[in-house]
C-alpha cells in the first residue's frame, strides 16, 4: 500500500456508530465501499437525509462495478422508515457484508409525528437492529444527525463508537480500540473532498481500479 494512503479502520460485526463532524463530506461512503471491496459481499442501505444519493458514491468509488452491489432503499415518513427497519432482517441475504443506516434519527424529528412518538419510534428502530446482529454476524454501520437526548437509545445498543474529525494532516479515525497515526504528509494540508477518498480508495485496493481512476494521493494541496 502507498505509504502516503490513510489507513481506514475495520467494522467488525456488531454495530458501529460513526460520528462525524460537518467537514467530513464522504467518510462514511467510504468505510462502506472499503468494507465492500475487503470482503466482496453486498450490502444493504437504509437511506435518511440523501446519504444514499448517486453522486457521492460514483464520484468515490474506485470501481462502479462495486456500486452493482450496494442495494438502497429509501423512506420518505418516519412510518416508511420504521417499516424498512422492521423488514430488514428479512433483507439480509448471505452474501451481505454490511448493513448502512445513516441518519437514523433524521425522520423521528419531524414536526408530523405525535408528540411522545419520537422518542417511542426511535427506540423501537434501535431494539430492531440490535435483534439483528443477534442473528447475523455482520457490521451495521450507524451515523446520527444530531446527538442529543433523543439519540440515547443510539448510544445503548452500539458495540463501538469510531468518530472521524478533520485535521490539517487528513482524516482522524478514532475509537476504543482503533486510532488514525499516520497521514498522508508531514507538512501541508489536505483537504477531505470525495476526489480524495476515492485516491485512497483506488490505493487501498488497486487490483479493481477502473482505467480512469489514478491509484495515487496527491500530498501536495486537495483533492
Amino acid at each position: 500500500m502507498n505509504q502516503t494512503s490513510p489507513e481506514l479502520p475495520s467494522l467488525e460485526p456488531g454495530i458501529t456508530l460513526l460520528e462525524t463532524d460537518e467537514r467530513m463530506t464522504g467518510s462514511l461512503q467510504s468505510l462502506v465501499l472499503d468494507q465492500l471491496l475487503l470482503e466482496q459481499g453486498s450490502a444493504i442501505w437504509i437511506d435518511a437525509h440523501g446519504h444514499g444519493t448517486t453522486h457521492p458514491l460514483t464520484r468515490i468509488t474506485p470501481s462502479m462495478r462495486v456500486l452493482d452491489r450496494i442495494h438502497i432503499a429509501r423512506a420518505f415518513t418516519p412510518w416508511q422508515h420504521q417499516s424498512l427497519v422492521r423488514d430488514l432482517v428479512g433483507d439480509i441475504m448471505d452474501e451481505t457484508t454490511i448493513a448502512v443506516l445513516p441518519a437514523l434519527d433524521w425522520f423521528y424529528r419531524s414536526e408530523d409525528l405525535p408528540r411522545g412518538d419520537d422518542e417511542r419510534m426511535l427506540s423501537t428502530a434501535a431494539e430492531r437492529i440490535e435483534s439483528l446482529t443477534k442473528r447475523f454476524e455482520i457490521p451495521v454501520l450507524l451515523t446520527l444527525q444530531t446527538d442529543d437526548t433523543l439519540t440515547a437509545p443510539i448510544h445503548e445498543i452500539a458495540d463501538q463508537t469510531i468518530q472521524c474529525e478533520q485535521t490539517k494532516f487528513g482524516p482522524r479515525f478514532a475509537g476504543k480500540e482503533y486510532e488514525t497515526l499516520v497521514y498522508p504528509l508531514e507538512n501541508g494540508l489536505v483537504q477531505t473532498t470525495l476526489a480524495y477518498w476515492k485516491r485512497i480508495l483506488a490505493n487501498r485496493h488497486p487490483a479493481i481500479v477502473d482505467a480512469d481512476v489514478s491509484p495515487e494521493v496527491s500530498v501536495n494541496g486537495a483533492y
